[in-house]
């Protein structure tokens, strides 16, 4: 799979990548190090954990890190939720919102692993 058929595959913004990180060797590079970082289990344990605060600090994160590599799904997913959670209110419930967004970054994970 090519870097361009894997933006295509997850919904992702190839071009947008492309100009801000120059080229796909760079690109490849740095979605290995996403997939091979903790987001997936820290978003796991915040789900599991139903910890507001650790919710709001991984999807704050990885709002971050999904923008930079213009990972569209995940960094919208995880940018609604850590506007949520931003004033880290008990009652806020994101779960249905946490279970999609963990589903998407695995999908990408594993996506990135074909890379």
């Amino acid at each position: 799979m090519s870097v361009k058929e894997f933006y295509a595959a997850i919904g992702g913004d190839y071009d947008r990548a492309l100009q801000m990180l120059m080229n796909d060797v760079f690109i490849i590079k740095l979605l290995k190090k996403f997939a091979e970082g903790t987001y997936y289990d820290e978003l796991k344990k915040a789900r599991e954990d139903e910890d507001i605060t650790h919710t709001f600090a991984i999807t704050h994160t990885l709002k971050g890190v999904a923008g930079n590599l213009s990972l569209s799904p995940i960094y919208e997913k995880a940018s609604a939720i850590c506007e949520a959670t931003r004033n880290k209110k008990d009652g806020v419930d994101v779960s249905r919102e946490m279970d999609d967004l963990i589903e998407t970054t695995l999908s990408a994970i594993k996506k990135i692993k074909e890379l």
